[in-house]
């Protein structure tokens, strides 16, 4: 799969949503985590849909941002969540500094 490819089908299966309710703010999220993705690797979207486990990427930022709607920067769990992301980012970023 493509980053490019997940759209708001795959990211409400992703999160288990079956209804619409909530559709605009899934869309958001997605949004904003594809956006995530782009500026933490200095890449463009082209370049990432070159890279299948950046989908894993989008796919967890975008179920941490549907699931806790805010970000809890001491908790360990969350510190877990952001160490994993980090090393799966970093391998395709180009912004060392």
């Amino acid at each position: 799969m493509k980053i490019s490819e997940i759209n708001l089908d795959i990211a409400k299966e992703y999160l288990r949503q079956d209804d619409d309710s909530d559709d605009r703010i899934i869309q958001l999220m997605l949004d904003s985590a594809k956006s995530y993705v782009v500026n933490f690797t200095g890449t463009t979207m082209e370049q990432l849909d070159e890279q299948e486990d950046i989908c894993l990427a989008v796919l967890l930022l975008l179920a941490e941002f549907y699931d806790n709607r805010t970000i809890a920067i001491n908790d360990k769990l969350n510190l877990r969540f952001n160490e994993m992301l980090v090393s799966l980012l970093g391998r395709h970023s180009i912004n060392l500094l």
